[in-house]
């Protein structure tokens, strides 16, 4: 088989499927090798998917090509394995499923580079996000071996009978008479390897602090212990005969996953549930890696195992099944090859800016938490660095009575840079999004070349009134007048003179800023309402200017008409019923959030019913692509190359309309590239 030399480690891999195909990652277990996929591998491969099995660090024919590296293996380190064999095969972005220690490792894969996962699949093992608390004592005694290795006695036992010790985990782990004698002997040649054991002592004993895990993964260890939940399409799959984690060990499972998940049970299979019935996982995992995730539900597979297959044999005899997976791989179960997902974030992201540099920024309102940054610059890790520094973002919900509205960010909305080497800020100081703070409302300057804020704008009583939520901006071409949407109770348009500091409201309560009491907002078909009936209220939201900004281009949230006017009428002197008059309509469209005329001229509109981004086209409204991932698509911005980004911002996952959903929620940053 080929292999892929990275650093200290060449790694041995399995590669079916054509090359220019979704890409699937199927990681072994312990004490197991990479044939345990192979009666699903080709079921996958033979459904258009590109597969790839690796052979796990220890194990087999991948080996050290450093004397002196260390024998680790805790499951960040065999994710950053992974990475490195995705990474030279030039595999982007690709769905994992794990068995066991490859269970933990797709899960660290998830963690540490959000965006380059698309699905997720874990199997027998279950999640250790928020890290391992100590096993009550009858899994412990489950788990008698862990504590076996973490003894020098223990460890002595294995390096003497290496198959010994992993022979009677298949034989207790799962129903008797899953495995012949055979079968076990092919394996247990990868456990050969002659860094097989220090391998496996160092992955149990780290797990359990008894070692330190590898150096170089501390980093990814310590983010899988802070992330608590994953929100990307998720699948558990857990045999209910398994003899180390039976179902009563993975009752927490559903709730580490915030988006589509489904947990299967496997009736009458144990812990090797792609070994016992392969039939079933392949089956189960096409419909995660090709179906529609909205489709995703639990279910108890009944199913029977097969015993004593051949490899291969079982995959290949599941002829309905690759026909049927063949046409949903096509279409990539709903999602849009163009969407790439640029980070992911642990609460609710809304707006997004993009510097001519390429910088990146992104911002957190608090809605429903108390969000510990505001505005945040998303590095190249995808780390997050308060923007411009910790204090402007030190705010908090418990210290409103201590600390100066005007001097720290309190509940940010929108961040636009204005093309004259500035980033703005607009604050509509309403925690909540209920009642203003006094004094609270403003636009902050903050000059990207120093990272400093350089001018505040206070926007005072008579202009954001209480009701008044202060949405997004859009600046002039000479950078001195700013244009925001009032989507509060009482819809307008708020032209802000950046040099003087001074405002006014336009356009306020004329219908074009309105909310259209027609309009029902529904998602899949459902109205989206709070418990006590309330559907989304939000006036005038999403806003665009003309290249040459002589047009202004808006819309309420709840409605389904975009409006424009000359922004000439905007200017101060010109009286309300003029204004009114020069109100033109450009199209019907559809509950749309944000807006962003593109430099190439394309004005681009969000679309939450359907998980769309759209686009103006004379008068007619076309859809750009549709993408099940595009939770509430929000707010956009357009990078230098034209490449687009928008932000999903999950408002339907809230526990304003998801009663019980925690006050943090995970979103997500996008990328796609521009209309041409």
């Amino acid at each position: 088989m080929p292999t892929v030399a990275r650093d200290d480690l060449i790694i041995d891999y399995r590669e079916l499927g054509e090359r220019d195909a979704p890409a699937i990652l199927l990681i072994h277990g312990w004490p197991d090798d990479a044939s345990t996929w192979d009666a699903v591998a080709p079921v996958l491969a033979e459904a258009g998917f590109r597969v790839i099995v690796p052979t796990l660090r220890g194990f087999g024919a991948t080996r050290f090509a450093d004397a002196a590296a260390p024998r680790t293996g805790n499951s960040a380190m065999l994710a950053i394995d992974a990475i490195a064999l995705m990474d030279a095969l030039g595999i982007a972005r690709f769905m994992v499923a794990g068995h066991d220690w490859g269970s933990n490792t797709a899960e660290a894969l998830a963690v540490g580079w959000p965006e380059r996962i698309v699905r997720l699949a874990m199997l027998s093992t279950p999640p250790r996000l928020g890290g391992m608390p100590t096993p009550p004592f009858e899994q412990a005694q489950r788990q008698w071996y862990h504590w076996f290795m973490a003894t020098a006695r223990g460890a002595q036992a294995v390096r003497d009978d290496r198959k010994g010790f992993a022979h009677i985990h298949w034989v207790n782990w799962s129903p008797p008479g899953w495995f012949d004698e055979a079968t076990f002997a092919r394996v247990a040649r990868s456990f050969d390897n002659p860094d097989w054991v220090d391998v496996t002592l160092h992955s149990y004993r780290a797990r359990w602090d008894e070692a330190e895990p590898d150096p170089r993964s501390q980093w990814l260890e310590d983010k899988v212990k802070a992330t608590r939940t994953l929100s990307l399409p998720a699948m558990y799959i857990q045999g209910d005969a398994d003899g180390i984690n039976p179902p009563s060990a993975s009752r927490d499972v559903p709730a580490k996953f915030t988006g589509p998940f489904a947990k299967v049970h496997l009736a009458g299979v144990g812990h090797f549930p792609q070994r016992e019935n392969p039939d079933a996982v392949a089956r189960h995992l096409l419909n995660l890696f090709a179906g529609d995730p909205a489709a995703l539900t639990d279910s108890i597979d009944r199913s029977l195992p097969m015993k004593k297959v051949a490899p291969f044999a079982a995959g290949i005899a599941a002829i309905g099944l690759v026909a049927a997976a063949a046409v949903g791989v096509a279409q990539a179960q709903g999602r849009d090859s163009r969407l790439t997902q640029v980070a992911q974030f642990d609460h609710q992201a809304t707006g997004v800016a993009v510097t001519a540099d390429g910088r990146r920024f992104v911002n957190f309102p608090r809605w429903t938490d108390d969000a510990p940054i505001s505005v945040a610059e998303v590095m190249k890790d995808g780390s997050l660095r308060p923007y411009p520094d910790a204090k402007w973002n030190s705010w908090r919900n418990a210290r409103a009575n201590e600390l100066p509205v005007g001097d720290y960010f309190v509940c940010v909305q929108s961040i636009v840079p204005d093309g004259h080497g500035n980033l703005w800020v607009l604050d509509p100081g309403a925690p909540g999004n209920e009642k203003i703070l006094e004094g609270a409302p403003k636009l902050v300057r903050i000059d990207l070349a120093g990272n400093r804020v350089t001018k505040v704008i206070a926007v005072p009583g008579d202009v954001a009134l209480q009701g008044t939520y202060l949405n997004d901006i859009r600046f002039s071409p000479d950078g001195k007048t700013g244009y925001i949407t009032d989507s509060g109770t009482r819809g307008a348009i708020i032209v802000v003179d950046l040099e003087s500091g001074k405002s006014f409201r336009a356009l306020d309560g004329h219908a074009s800023t309105q909310i259209d009491k027609t309009v029902k907002v529904a998602i899949d078909g459902k109205p989206l309402v709070r418990p006590d009936g309330r559907q989304p209220a939000f006036a005038s939201d999403g806003i665009a200017i003309s290249k040459d900004g002589k047009t202004l281009y808006y819309q309420a949230l709840t409605g389904k008409t975009l409006y424009a006017i000359d922004t000439a009428k905007l200017r101060p002197g010109v009286s309300e019923a003029d204004r009114a008059a020069a109100v033109t309509t450009v199209a019907q469209t559809h509950v749309a959030d944000g807006l962003w005329m593109s430099q190439a001229g394309v004005l681009y509109l969000t679309s939450p019913t359907d998980y769309a981004i759209k686009r103006l086209n004379g008068s007619t409204v076309e859809t750009v692509l549709t993408d099940r991932r595009l939770r509430w698509p929000d707010t956009f911005s357009e990078g230098r190359d034209g490449t687009m980004y928008v932000t999903a911002s999950h408002i339907q996952d809230t526990n304003w309309f998801t009663p019980g959903a925690p006050a943090s929620i995970k979103t997500e940053l996008f990328s796609f590239p521009p209309v041409k």
